[in-house]
């Protein structure tokens, strides 16, 4: 961001908050908007989104449908300064204002938090869920951990799901689509005994052929078959307490993006170099012409079976005090597949990846509301089991390890961590207009890592067992170089004390608001170690050494101003984020390596609000202007400080426009129309994605008596072509790859309501 954007958006800032200023004077707090503002639960009670002092996103049940929001990845348009990569749920990684992890190992923790009901999903392959039977979805920005039984570094992702109720009452929906999508989903609310007990269930199955032809083995990309559940009890034994309980659950057997080629060392298949075609070249040639070394072409499986459960109890224990315990259970097993050159030939790939992960925790929250004073004090443990089974194939480029043929070399890993914390939040009334809001967490995370290796079995002929990506136990040596049987069992623990200050004040309608959080993510350890090619294979302390916490501090500045007899909400906020060693994974010499990177900076202006124009027509819109670098990282002698974090444009924003007319004896026609714009950002070191716009729309008929609807969607509706993801694994063999976006998508739904 230069000198002259940042001028002139403080300008649009500076004059909001004049206007919001005199308006004020004219407007009092009972008068109303024509649209329905969000309740949210950010600061654990329920709130206006308008009188938080934080900087989110919320969207309602009825905008995510509009959106057309499948799961949370769906929301990057909507939601200034957010983006969300992978080419596969195996491995999401997201981002808010420039910060995310591209580690998507077990040996590091994800940046961005992901809480379900108040879940955390720990790990990256069980993050991603169908958004079915959501009430909302905060997105919150910042470090949050005052709040949070499991803290998160760079915002988190807050997902809160429909209770049971006193009304019988359900939904169906059908649909269909183009690249043979179909969908069925149902909900169902009863009330089993009236004032006591309610129960919910609902499921969705989601099946597609995929879009991304592969020319070589006929098995297209970006295949469906999903099938979701789920089941929830409202209990109230009495006046004063309430108990939740929760089951849910998801098999998913997808086929993933194919990789397609982005640089390679000599010519290929003629298709290979067009990125847009909706085809894949990806094959298991050998590259020398020797058909006795072919392999089966990579299939990118990506399969999931994940079961969560927890119980939420509630007790009213007067004197406007509230206690809350949430345990929770979570598993899943996902297995995927993964090519790295998107080349017809066998180079060098991922076979089978099986990540397990069980967790579980316990949260209490103490909290007291009355006479301008809010307090919660929590207390949490969580632990998790987490397994990585990962095959690697290569082919013998030198002749020298497998005499041409193909090797393959297996890394099994454990981890096992306890993360402890203990934590508040207290907002005060220092004047009538002025309130005060202070935090704090302590934070202790204790972790276990394990080597687990054997002899590769299948692995290069002439190391003996040994491996070159996957070291065996025998590989790990000492200080002194002498092997070390006891070098494959690491631990480590990291404490950490982060605080929260708040000021905001309340003027009419409008909240000014400024903060400074400290956030942080605990220390990690490198998954794969890789082997010292040029000293005989070992694994030296140094690497596998652990990666040091992150930390941040995060400076805000913000106001939420409403308008216009509150039809116009406009929000804003000028951040400013320091970064101590940021971690990063990434790929030197051949060898990959989790570290930190030093500092990084992040700081930026963000705007988004709505405005019902009148009773038919109403607009959302959002923008975000964005600097996120590297201030001092250093790799291999080469200082990358100045260069641009991965996925932070400079400027993102979008446009929805909501248009709803009735017609006499039919009910409603609707219109939801959204643009958005994302500049131009880097994928990885020197690899930059040009800015690109998408334009996506719902067109439905909605029943006088809301009973049922009917609706054409589109998504991409321009058809624009951009790459998402970059794959460098085999940059220093000549090869990278990338993963493409999905190319226009359309179709019609039928829902009913009763």
């Amino acid at each position: 961001m230069n000198h002259h954007q940042i001028k002139f958006s403080l300008s649009i800032v500076a004059s909001l908050l004049v206007t919001s200023n005199v308006c004020a004077q004219e407007q009092t707090d009972d008068e109303s908007s024509s649209y329905e503002v969000i309740s949210v639960t950010a600061q654990k009670r329920a709130q206006s989104i308008q009188d938080v002092p934080i900087s989110m996103s919320a969207f309602g049940e009825e905008v995510l449908d509009n959106i057309g929001a499948q799961d949370f990845s769906d929301l990057t348009s909507v939601v200034p300064g957010l983006s969300i990569v992978g080419g596969t749920d195996a491995f999401p990684i997201t981002y808010i204002r420039g910060i995310g992890t591209n580690d998507t190992s077990i040996g590091a923790d994800p940046s961005i938090g992901v809480y379900i009901d108040g879940v955390y999903a720990a790990r990256l392959g069980g993050a991603l869920t169908e958004l079915l039977d959501v009430e909302r979805v905060e997105i919150l920005k910042g470090p949050q951990g005052t709040l949070f039984g499991r803290n998160s570094i760079g915002g988190a992702i807050s997902i809160i799901t429909n209770k049971p109720s006193d009304i019988f009452e359900g939904k169906f929906k059908l649909g269909v689509g183009n690249f043979g999508s179909k969908k069925a989903s149902a909900i169902v609310n009863i009330p089993l005994i009236d004032d006591v007990l309610y129960a919910r269930t609902y499921g969705s199955i989601t099946k597609s052929d995929g879009w991304q032809e592969n020319i070589l083995n006929g098995i297209n990309g970006y295949q469906e078959d999903r099938v979701n559940g789920g089941f929830k009890l409202t209990w109230m034994p009495s006046d004063t307490v309430e108990v939740n309980f929760s089951n849910t659950w998801s098999s998913y057997n997808d086929i993933a993006s194919y990789v397609e080629v982005f640089t390679s060392a000599f010519p290929l298949n003629p298709l290979s170099d067009v990125l847009d075609d909706k085809k894949a070249v990806t094959g298991g040639l050998d590259p020398f012409g020797n058909t006795a070394n072919d392999q089966a072409p990579n299939i990118p499986v990506y399969d999931r079976v994940l079961r969560e459960h927890w119980l939420n109890v509630t007790w009213d224990m007067g004197d406007d005090l509230s206690l809350t315990s949430l345990s929770t259970f979570r598993k899943y097993t996902a297995t995927s597949a993964r090519e790295y050159d998107g080349t017809e030939f066998f180079l060098a790939e991922n076979t089978q990846s099986i990540e397990t992960s069980e967790s579980y925790g316990q949260e209490f929250r103490l909290s007291h509301d009355s006479n301008g004073l809010f307090w919660v004090l929590g207390a949490s443990y969580n632990h998790e089991d987490a397994d990585l089974d990962f095959t690697l194939g290569a082919a013998d480029l030198t002749f020298a390890l497998n005499g041409g043929a193909p090797y393959y070399e297996r890394s099994i890993t454990a981890s096992e961590t306890d993360s402890y914390a203990i934590f508040g939040d207290a907002t005060i009334s220092l004047l009538d207009k002025l309130n005060l809001t202070v935090g704090a967490r302590f934070s202790r995370d204790d972790k276990n890592f394990g080597y687990n290796n054997g002899l590769h079995e299948d692995g290069a002929a002439a190391l003996g067992g040994f491996g070159t990506s996957f070291p065996t136990p025998f590989q790990f040596v000492d200080e002194n170089g002498v092997y070390d049987p006891t070098a494959t069992q690491v631990e480590d623990s990291w404490s950490d004390f982060s605080p929260r200050v708040v000021l905001d004040y309340k003027l009419g309608s409008h909240l000014l608001y400024t903060s400074v959080t400290k956030g942080y993510k605990s220390g990690a350890f490198n998954s794969f170690p890789s082997p010292d090619s040029t000293n005989g294979l070992i694994v030296s302390p140094e690497a596998r050494q652990t990666v040091a916490p992150e930390t941040v501090i995060n400076y805000e500045l913000g106001f939420k101003s409403s308008l216009l007899n509150r039809n116009l909400d406009i929000n804003g906020s000028f951040y400013y984020q320091d970064y101590q060693d940021l971690q990063v994974f990434q790929v030197v010499g051949g060898v990959t390596r989790l570290e930190n990177a030093g500092e990084a900076k992040s700081s930026g202006i963000e705007l988004d609000g709505r405005y019902a124009i009148n009773s038919d027509l109403a607009l959302m819109f959002n923008a975000a202007w964005m600097e996120a670098e590297f201030k001092d990282y250093v790799v291999s002698g080469e200082d990358l400080s100045g260069t641009s974090l991965f996925f932070a444009p400079e400027l993102s924003a979008s446009l929805s426009v909501d248009y709803v007319k009735s017609i006499n004896g039919i009910g409603d026609a609707r219109a939801f129309i959204t643009y958005a714009y994302k500049g131009d950002h880097l994928l990885a070191a020197g690899v930059e994605q040009s800015s690109y716009s998408l334009l996506n729309a719902k067109f439905s008929l909605i029943s006088e008596d809301d009973t049922w609807e009917v609706a054409l969607y589109g998504n991409n509706l321009t058809d624009e072509a951009y790459l998402t993801n970059f794959v460098g694994i085999l940059v220093d063999f000549g090869f990278t790859g990338a993963v493409r976006n999905t190319p226009r998508t359309y179709g019609i739904s039928f829902s009913y309501n009763f």
